[in-house]
C-alpha cells in the first residue's frame, strides 16, 4: 500500500457462477429434457432442410418440364403440317375446357378419321402425323388432348327413338 495505491481486489466469482449454471442444466439434460434454445436450434435447422428439399424438388420439375417441352418443339418443329389456308375451327375438350384448332377441311376429316393429332405446346396446339403424336404421348401424355369427344355415360340406357321427329 505504498503512495495511496489500493490494494488489488480479486475479481468476482462470476467464472464459477457460470459453469455452476451449466452443470445444472446438463444435469437437467440427462431427465431427457433438452433447453428450449436447443430446441428452437433443431427446429430452424429442420424446418430450413425442408425447404432446402422443396426448392429443389421444383427446380427438378422445372428441368424435367423444359427437357419434355424441347422434345416436343424439335418433333413439332420436324413433324408438323400448319397451312396457312387453315380457315375451319375443330374444336375438342382439353383439361376441362373447350379448347380448338384451325385446319382445313381435309384436316378436319383426317383429324376425324384418326391419321392426324393434336399436339399442346406452349399455349399453341399444332396438327401431327398420328406417329409422332404417339410417341409424344409416351413421354407427355399431358400435352396430347382427346380428340373423341366426351362420352355421355348412360347414353346407351336412354336411346334416342327412331320415331322422334323434331
Amino acid at each position: 500500500m505504498a503512495l495511496g495505491l489500493a490494494p488489488k481486489k480479486t475479481p468476482p466469482a462470476r467464472k464459477k457462477q457460470r459453469k455452476a449454471k451449466q452443470a445444472a442444466a446438463k444435469s437437467q439434460n440427462k431427465s431427457g429434457e433438452i433447453p428450449l434454445d436447443q430446441a428452437y436450434r433443431i427446429r430452424e435447422k429442420e424446418e430450413r432442410l425442408k425447404k432446402e428439399q422443396a426448392v429443389a424438388q421444383k427446380r427438378e420439375q422445372e428441368r424435367q418440364r423444359r427437357l419434355v417441352n424441347q422434345k416436343i418443339k424439335a418433333a413439332v418443329k420436324e413433324h408438323s403440317v400448319r397451312d396457312p389456308a387453315a380457315d375451319t375451327k375443330r374444336s375438342f375438350i382439353y383439361k376441362g375446357r373447350i379448347r380448338s384448332v384451325l385446319a382445313t377441311r381435309e384436316q378436319i376429316r383426317e383429324i376425324n378419321s384418326g391419321s392426324l393429332g393434336v399436339v399442346y405446346l406452349s399455349g399453341n396446339y399444332h396438327l401431327m402425323p398420328i406417329e409422332p403424336t404417339e410417341e409424344i404421348r409416351t413421354f407427355a401424355p399431358d400435352h396430347i388432348p382427346d380428340l373423341q369427344g366426351a362420352d355421355i355415360e348412360g347414353e346407351e340406357d336412354n336411346p334416342v327413338p327412331d320415331d322422334l321427329i323434331w
